[in-house]
């Protein structure tokens, strides 16, 4: 597949909440998860309504010119979410990448890596001293994503518990 260039990497509206509720959605479906409808839809509402010097979000956008030539908004293609904590292993500031999300049809096409690259750009001029993120095991793309981007491997498992 071939990348996608005309991609606009941007903090959420309002706009996106149903979007985001359906990449959510997906995501669960592939983890084989619970999916509640009105779960998705707060969660994304409150990553749109939340955010913060703690909490950054961004979501990737693919930019379609209508044919009527008014500026629609598009709907959200991808997702990042990470925090911003206190790192022991970093010894000051650190994001960790909760989630990133690419719609099934849009994966392996650069709008990860472009919202990677984003959050990575961000931290650097916020002063952050690095990322950490975890992947599923055999998610290959990811890994290679990830390494790609100058990630390292840990040898550690990581480990949830559902309160719900």
């Amino acid at each position: 597949m071939s990348a996608v260039s005309d991609v606009v990497i941007d903090a959420p509206t309002v706009d996106d909440i149903p979007a985001i509720a359906e990449l959510i959605a997906e995501d669960l479906q592939d983890l084989r998860l619970p999916i509640v409808a009105e779960r998705q839809w707060e969660t994304a509402r409150r990553l749109v309504q939340e955010q913060s010097a703690s909490l950054y979000v961004r979501v990737a956008r693919l930019v379609e010119t209508p044919a009527d030539g008014e500026g629609a908004h598009p709907a959200a293609a991808g997702l990042l979410v990470a925090h911003r904590r206190v790192s022991v292993k970093f010894c000051g500031d650190a994001y960790w990448i909760e989630t990133l999300l690419v719609g099934d049809s849009l994966r392996r096409r650069g709008i990860g890596r472009r919202l990677v690259a984003g959050l990575m750009d961000h931290a650097t001029v916020t002063g952050a001293g690095g990322i950490d993120l975890e992947a599923y095991r055999m998610n290959a793309p990811a890994s290679y994503l990830y390494r790609a981007l100058g990630f390292r491997r840990l040898g550690r498992e990581r480990y949830s518990i559902s309160l719900h």
